[in-house]
């Protein structure tokens, strides 16, 4: 069975921060689709500060990490505006942190897509999250 991981891209309104929240099972050979990704918003937006979230995801393959950073650091377009949170890790700004409870529900709406699962309406528990 292949192991999958769902990105959710998340613009910050004034178009200076951007967010890939990665869930599922990230593998040696799945991180490089994150890749065309991260360029493309970089191209989209230059002026953003991308933030590759993976405190989501479920499996995370030793050295994987290690794989997809030296892979921003090699890309000159890449190289310096891209940061990668580690699961445990501390987010790196206060607005970042005020997000939390929002990629939480957001994760558990995407592990439920990757499962098949039909997804209920967050309703309320949208509201109480933002």
């Amino acid at each position: 069975m292949q192991r999958k991981i769902s990105v959710l891209l998340e613009v910050d309104p004034d178009g200076r921060c951007v967010r890939l929240s990665v869930t599922g099972a990230l593998t040696r050979a799945n991180q490089q689709a994150l890749h065309p990704v991260l360029r493309r918003a970089r191209t989209s937006l230059p002026a953003a500060r991308v933030s590759v979230d993976l405190t989501c995801v479920h499996e995370l393959e030793p050295a994987t990490v290690d794989l997809l950073r030296g892979a921003v650091e090699q890309d000159a377009g890449l190289s310096g505006s891209v940061e990668i949170l580690e699961p445990g890790a501390e987010p790196a700004e206060p607005a970042v942190a005020a997000l939390d409870a929002r990629r939480r529900m957001r994760a558990k709406v995407l592990r439920r897509r990757c499962a098949g699962l039909p997804v209920t309406p967050p309703g309320m528990a949208l509201h109480a999250a933002s």
